[in-house]
């Protein structure tokens, strides 16, 4: 089964951020999954970032604002071995504005 590497960004959260600034309004995250096409494995990575702010996940206690609303911003496929032995991105860049 092949691996693909997916962009989400979330937005219409209100997350605090380090220092009292203003709070965390969105955010871009990678995740990299197995899966039988393009389609379920967009869907597998929605799934894993949304279960991270949904109730129980470790963002959700302190998230002030709604669940993210997630868009794909881009999905291709990887390797085997990126996908065996690749980093596997976890983190997010938040942001605190739409300026």
């Amino acid at each position: 089964m092949p691996y693909f590497k997916v962009r989400l960004s979330g937005a219409g959260i209100s997350y605090p951020f380090a220092g009292g600034s203003d709070p965390v309004i969105g955010f871009f995250t990678t995740r990299v999954v197995k899966a039988p096409d393009l389609g379920q494995a967009r869907a597998a990575a929605t799934s894993l970032v949304l279960n991270e702010w949904l109730p129980g996940g470790p963002y959700a206690a302190d998230n002030a604002g709604s669940p993210p609303k997630l868009s794909i911003e881009e999905a291709w496929p990887i390797g085997l071995f990126s996908g065996l032995f690749g980093l596997v991105p976890n983190g997010y860049t938040f942001y605190t504005r739409d300026d």
